[in-house]
């Protein structure tokens, strides 16, 4: 029962690590902005560049966290392996007492 909440804990935090949070901030931001300011041919430059800008810290983060979805996915899988061998090692143990 404690392994599975640990179990739990630990997919809970791997799935709170990969959320973009600065990217949801940002974009809730450039938001406010669009609604605060009223549109002219300048301010539409603004918010394509924004837009650009935005797009480009999204690929970014999206690699980012493609190479933090895979290091805890090799984390998660090394533990997975490692309480394998432990079960099979108590099982063994037992088997030849």
């Amino acid at each position: 029962m404690l392994s599975q909440l640990r179990y739990i804990k630990e997919c809970e935090e791997i799935r709170l690590a990969m959320q973009p949070f600065e990217l949801i901030k940002r974009v809730k931001e450039i938001q406010q902005e669009a609604y605060a300011e009223p549109e002219t041919v300048q301010q539409k430059d603004a918010k394509q560049t924004a837009a650009a800008d935005l797009s480009k810290r999204l690929k970014d983060l999206r690699s980012i966290n493609d190479a933090n979805s895979l290091k805890a996915l090799e984390e998660w899988r090394k533990r997975k392996m490692e309480r394998a061998r432990l079960r099979q090692l108590e099982k063994n143990g037992t088997l030849s007492s």
